[in-house]
């Protein structure tokens, strides 16, 4: 119920009074109808397809700015500085059992998916002129971690969101890449000693590309707040924050209106419906003795993959009714 609040305040098109978006089905396709415009026609169709189905997956959630107007008589982003945030939720194979695993290869795809569905859409703002600034990040990774059974203050949980930091910057690099060579460079790669660096890290051939053909955008990666993002993606926890940073009741603004729906986020949910009780208890003794330290490892291990510094304000410890709230799920679970 938080995501169906969160699309209906917020993402839901209305045109004078009038509701357009019947369903969300329908604002995912008209977001991608509206991006797919600018798509080569022999491709069109697929690719429209494609980021449909991601974005119906919860797998890809882009700005908020394009997701309420992409599509209606209205444009209201920017040809630069778009966003978007990919949900590491989404892609665990087999969840709270010993097989869990990560699909880094479907990860990076979907990160290629972001650039391309963002430079679509800073062409249809900028009159085709793209921004060369964007700001794929993550929501749900702590989400990720519950489901493999990583702790979120352990090594092996930092290990995991390094490496999808890592494969994060790699889709990015390389649909960035690919961009370049079929709609033109926007700078040198002379002109961008970061993404140089990172380009040497992931692998020899990266870098001779874009020495060819330079680079379409100079910055790519961002993890920041993304709040309204992760209440519609089932309520996972924002950006890379610890599972209930925000606690169990979720209050949604629109307008005048105040939606009040308790909910204790998309991990526990599905933990509780596949009876991992193992995994609430674990998490409960975790956010028992979590500080804030944990948080600043967690993030320390992915900032070298990430282009923006990652400055947004730490959440803060859980409360003892919080603790709470994750043992009676035990009992339930």
């Amino acid at each position: 119920m938080v995501a169906v609040e969160a699309w209906d305040a917020w993402f839901r098109w209305r045109d004078q009074g009038l509701i357009r978006d019947l369903s969300i089905g329908d604002t995912w396709f008209r977001l991608a109808r509206s991006l797919s415009s600018v798509e080569p026609l022999a491709t069109r169709s697929a690719w429209e397809r494609q980021l449909f189905d991601a974005c119906a997956d919860w797998r890809l959630l882009l700005d908020e700015r394009i997701l309420a107007d992409a599509g209606t008589s209205r444009l209201g982003w920017p040809h630069d500085g778009l966003a978007a945030a990919l949900n590491p939720a989404t892609f665990v194979r087999s969840p709270f059992t010993a097989d869990a695993s990560f699909r880094y290869e479907a990860f990076e795809v979907t990160a290629e998916l972001a650039v391309r569905a963002l430079d679509n859409a800073a062409l249809l703002a900028g009159q085709g002129q793209p921004g060369i600034h964007l700001r794929v990040g993550v929501i749900g990774l702590a989400d990720a971690l519950l489901q493999l059974g990583h702790a979120y203050d352990s090594e092996q949980g930092r290990r995991t969101a390094q490496d999808i930091a890592s494969s994060l910057a790699c889709g990015c690099l390389r649909e960035s890449l690919r961009l370049a060579h079929e709609r033109g460079a926007a700078l040198a790669l002379a002109g961008a000693p970061q993404q140089r660096r990172r380009l040497d890290q992931l692998s020899a051939a990266l870098p001779a590309q874009a020495g060819s053909a330079g680079l379409r955008h100079a910055c790519l990666t961002a993890i920041e707040p993304q709040r309204r993002l992760a209440l519609l993606a089932n309520n996972v926890a924002d950006a890379v924050d610890p599972l209930l940073a925000h606690g169990d009741t979720q209050t949604i603004l629109d307008g005048d209106t105040v939606r009040t729906i308790c909910s204790p986020g998309y991990a526990l949910t599905i933990a509780g419906r596949l009876h991992a009780r193992h995994a609430v208890r674990r998490l409960g003794n975790e956010l028992a003795g979590m500080s804030r330290s944990a948080q600043y490892a967690l993030r320390n291990a992915m900032q070298g993959w990430i282009d923006q510094p990652i400055r947004y304000a730490w959440a803060d410890p859980a409360t003892d009714e919080t603790i709470k709230i994750v043992t009676m799920h035990a009992g339930s679970a």
